[in-house]
């Protein structure tokens, strides 16, 4: 279903005159990897590596991996350019294909009333969206469309922490149609944006509504965190070591903030935050988190303790209040 180019791959490599290349895919498109790996070695005679840690997004670059290996260029797949490198990286956003019009049938139910309709898409979809336009705006519709920029240069694409092209257009719309799978991403547009959201599956070929009261439980369970947190006297600051998630100075900023409210807090520096890696924190009361919004949002499995954004920290410090956050730049 993905679009390797395995072609432009192979040019590239041989254009750069790359000898030793590591290729980083995420989960999904690892059931393939030891073909690709093979392909591009037997068509560029470089040797190939496969990345076999994390790949969460372009903030995730295997660089330091890159660096051990000695790698001329590293090959990454399933996102779009985020950062500047050092060591030149070829971006292989894996397109996938569907068909608009069946999908589009199945999402009008869920967007009766909507006037001017907000599009966006994941990377792998995003390509697909002035057509997904057309079919609607042949329903009687207006589609808006967020100017790409900066992490997402693609109009209409979002992150699991960047949805603000898609906020620029949140007040000329009645609600936003999200092409892709899983619910984070509109769930994040949904408390960033305040609007209404309508998903369309391109995999199953299935639309459904975002349920307003899912969005209220996550309200609910973001306010309390923030409320636990707030009684704690001990923190766990996390920073992390992915490329495009470090943010040092903003933890020690927090740390010190902290510690004038006679709070006590340490940064905690870890590649991955996971159950292990933070569970073993046993004196920690709470955790903040300056690395990707989604460790805390989403939550990391067996630790009961709350983990807040550096967002969710604002409002806990009072520097800022819930309600100008909540439905606006929640995920900044």
């Amino acid at each position: 279903m993905y679009k390797m180019e395995t072609e432009r791959v192979t040019q590239e490599i041989r254009r750069r005159g790359a000898k030793r290349v590591l290729v980083q895919l995420p989960d999904g498109l690892r059931p393939a990897a030891l073909t690709l790996a093979e392909t591009l070695k037997e068509t560029t005679g470089a040797e190939i590596i496969l990345s076999g840690d994390s790949c969460y997004g372009a903030c995730d670059l295997s660089l330091n991996q890159a660096d051990a290996i000695g790698a001329d260029l590293i090959i990454h797949y399933g996102h779009s350019p985020m950062m500047k490198t050092e060591i030149p990286v070829v971006y292989v956003e894996a397109h996938i294909d569907f068909p608009v019009k069946p999908l589009v049938d199945e999402l009008l139910p869920h967007i009766e009333g909507w006037s001017t309709v907000g599009l966006t898409a994941t990377v792998q979809h995003a390509h697909k969206l002035a057509e997904v336009a057309e079919a609607l705006e042949s329903t009687g519709r207006r589609c808006l469309t967020g100017k790409g920029r900066g992490s997402t240069p693609h109009d209409g694409q979002i992150l699991g922490c960047d949805y603000a092209s898609a906020a620029t257009i949140a007040d000329d719309i009645d609600g936003y149609v999200y092409i892709g799978a899983g619910r984070f991403h509109p769930l994040g547009l949904g408390i960033s944006t305040g609007k209404p959201i309508a998903m369309a599956n391109p995999y199953l070929m299935t639309a459904d509504r975002l349920n307003d009261k899912d969005v209220m439980r996550l309200a609910m369970k973001r306010m309390a965190a923030i409320t636990a947190a707030k009684e704690a006297s001990r923190y766990g600051v996390i920073v992390s070591l992915k490329p495009g998630q470090y943010r040092l100075e903003a933890a020690r900023a927090l740390v010190s903030r902290l510690e004038k409210m006679g709070k006590r807090a340490t940064v905690i520096c870890l590649d991955e935050a996971g159950t292990i890696s933070l569970g073993n924190f046993t004196e920690a009361e709470a955790f903040i988190d300056t690395a990707c919004p989604r460790i805390a949002v989403d939550g990391v499995a067996d630790i009961s303790k709350p983990i807040l954004t550096t967002v969710e920290t604002q409002v806990m410090l009072g520097d800022r209040k819930w309600e100008d956050v909540w439905g606006s730049s929640y995920l900044d």
